[in-house]
């Protein structure tokens, strides 16, 4: 790679430079892949069982209002679904930084020759901890993927490697262990955060079904919305958060700190890149899933998945870390 690169990265270079590293380094795409495969001809685990439990719990009285019957009828219906086709397996692929895969994400595939062994979870403390298992072993291995990405990232891009940290000296599984530590650490932040938000708007549904169920059904729907705005508000500031833990090997609070700031320094590209990695990679998951109705579509559903994901994983790294330098480098006089 001894073509010239620009100074700044935009958006368009940021995922240039992205894909044709993943290009240039195909062995990038090996850990997706396997996992994927693991996932096709491996064994599933089912938590039909326990959602045929669950089900008659979501049955409403007959004289509760039309919008509740909806919502419970809707409600029922995705459990339904879940129960007949979710393997809780995928859960490895859907870390604190989840690895592009795109069996995880179908309902159905077409068979291999051989019928893969199912699991059936029947009990609450069997689903999550098998869920809790493989959410685990899914941050590792979502650790291990940004970490071989941005190991060479800093080999293309040294100018903008942090020259901060002082992990010179770790090796590479001191280096992965620190930071599975750090996104178990920012998954259990985010879900802290979680039911600070889901307890009470559950807790002031319940009130106000008392007292009035279309009055709680409104409300509900009003805090929902709200709820869903600043979701998605704090999805965009904190961007960043895994790849400044993974890139730069700082603390959860340093992180986020160089998230909102990379992010507020650099709203429009960033919301630029944000859309466009998301265009690219919807409209590719459209044509695999097109294409997806054999075995031999099904394999390039996954090879297209996971060279479509590390390069997207590329160029947000690239783009933070250049993003990243041109701040610290701009309030560097002002701090000495």
């Amino acid at each position: 790679m001894n073509e010239q690169k620009p100074s700044r990265l935009g958006v368009v270079d940021a995922l240039s430079l992205g894909f044709r590293l993943v290009a240039q380094r195909p062995w990038l795409l090996i850990l997706p892949a396997l996992l994927d495969l693991g996932l096709w001809f491996g064994p599933r685990l089912s938590i039909r069982p326990l959602v045929n439990r669950l089900l008659p719990l979501l049955q409403m009285p007959a004289d509760a209002p039309q919008e509740m019957q909806q919502m419970a009828a809707l409600s029922r219906e995705m459990l339904e679904q879940i129960g007949e086709h979710w393997n809780l397996l995928s859960l490895l692929a859907r870390g604190v930084v989840s690895l592009p895969s795109f069996v995880a994400n179908q309902i159905a595939l077409p068979p291999v020759g051989t019928s893969s062994a199912t699991v059936y979870i029947a009990s609450i403390a069997a689903a999550l901890g098998w869920g809790l298992l493989a959410g685990l072993m899914g941050t590792l291995l979502g650790g291990l993927y940004l970490t071989l990405i941005a190991g060479q990232l800093r080999r293309w891009l040294p100018e903008k490697a942090d020259q901060s940290h002082q992990a010179a000296g770790r090796n590479f599984l001191q280096r992965l262990g620190m930071t599975w530590l750090r996104l178990i650490l920012l998954a259990l932040l985010l879900l802290g955060s979680a039911l600070l938000i889901i307890v009470p708007l559950s807790l002031l549904a319940s009130l106000l079904s008392l007292i009035n169920p279309a009055l709680a059904l409104s409300s509900l729907s009003l805090l929902s919305l709200a709820t869903g705005s600043l979701v998605l508000w704090l999805g965009f500031v904190l961007y960043f958060v895994t790849g400044a833990i993974v890139l730069d090997e700082v603390g959860i609070v340093q992180a986020i700190w160089r998230s909102v700031n990379v992010v507020w320094r650099n709203l429009w590209s960033t919301l630029g890149l944000i859309l466009l990695s998301y265009i690219i990679g919807a409209g590719f998951t459209f044509i695999w899933n097109r294409i997806a109705h054999s075995t031999w579509g099904t394999a390039v559903g996954i090879l297209g998945t996971a060279y479509i994901g590390a390069g997207l994983s590329a160029a947000a790294l690239a783009f933070y870390a250049d993003r990243r330098q041109r701040w610290q480098e701009a309030t560097a006089p002002r701090a000495a």
